[in-house]
């Protein structure tokens, strides 16, 4: 269901739009499957960003190291902004911290509570947090000699993805790789096969849908090329998760699935995903449920959700994505 006639029509300031034309697009479809005359503004504090040229409207954003709760709902006030939909790790904690404020300036935000959010960008306190609500989360200790291996990866402990991460190193070669780092985490290395899962949680802690892909091809962090599959069993247990460390909003959980066929989680994002356009285009409708949850209409009765298999989506070096497996 769509909105009402009474519901006005979104203006939603999507930020750090950088390269991320592919899931502007897919938040733009369903912001308008929800009202027909909705916005998407593409925002970003870099007024050259790639993208700026490919999307409807664009605006530059204040620098939020520069900025204050209160100067950032003055500037969504000043350019008529009713929703924000944050994309970036470094701009989370800001906006989960400014959430209430925003909110009483009537700019709803995407965003999970400032507690789940500081959980999501700590891989140490996420493993120990994952654990302790029963989940197989992989080993993460702040010394290789706290950890049963032979191999180690070594990461940065703060941030998500792939970047700066290095693997399959002795316990000597990772305390090497650690001493040029700024807060390193070591975990066991592990030969597997990386997955994601897209989901959304919605303000009275379910999960209303789950969809898993595999991480075909990745590339500094981002799914270049990423295929969906289904296992229901994976689909609850990393739903349950997400919730269970208090996620709301649309969120990213990262497994890798190890020799015995066994789920190991990595972390999760509680956000979009540069790949996430993938699991919208398959039924997840992260954006129509946050916005129905804004206007305070309630979402249909939680019903298991289903997506298809084999769905893939190829992304290209100028950030342009291709799709594949769709009927």
């Amino acid at each position: 269901m769509s909105s009402s006639p009474q519901t006005p029509a979104p203006r939603i300031l999507f930020t750090s739009l950088s390269r991320k034309t592919s899931l502007y697009d897919f938040v733009l479809e369903q912001a308008r499957a929800f009202h027909p005359e909705a916005e998407v503004i593409g925002g970003d504090s870099n007024p050259d960003c790639p993208g700026r040229t490919r999307v409807e409207e664009f605006i530059e954003t204040p620098p939020l190291d520069q900025s204050s709760a209160n100067e950032f709902a003055d500037f969504c006030a000043e350019n008529g902004f009713t929703h924000l939909i944050p994309t970036r790790d470094g701009e989370l904690s800001f906006f989960a911290e400014a959430r209430d404020v925003l909110l009483a300036a009537g700019v709803p935000v995407m965003v999970s509570p400032p507690d789940t959010v500081m959980v999501c960008l700590d891989k140490f306190l996420f493993a120990s947090k994952a654990s302790e609500l029963g989940f197989p989360a992989i080993p993460t200790a702040e010394t290789p000699s706290s950890l049963e291996a032979e191999r180690f990866v070594v990461k940065e402990r703060h941030g998500s993805g792939s970047r700066g991460i290095h693997l399959g190193l002795s316990a000597e070669e990772a305390a090497q790789r650690a001493s040029g780092m700024e807060a390193p985490v070591f975990q066991p290395y592990l030969e597997g096969r990386e997955l994601s899962a897209d989901l959304y949680v919605d303000r009275s802690g379910q999960t209303r849908g789950v969809v898993l892909r595999w991480r075909d091809l990745v590339v500094d962090g981002e799914s270049k090329v990423t295929t969906t599959f289904r296992k229901v069993e994976w689909e609850r247990d990393l739903g349950d998760l997400a919730a269970g460390i208090g996620l709301r909003g649309h969120g990213l959980v990262q497994a890798i699935v190890d020799e015995e066929y066994q789920l190991r989680v990595l972390e999760t994002n509680a956000r979009l995903g540069g790949a996430t356009p993938l699991a919208l285009s398959c039924g997840l409708q992260s954006i129509e449920w946050f916005l129905k949850e804004s206007a305070g209409q309630d979402l249909e009765t939680v019903e298991p959700f289903t997506f298809p298999s084999g769905h893939r989506l190829v992304r290209d070096e100028e950030g342009r994505d291709e799709f594949s497996g769709m009927e």
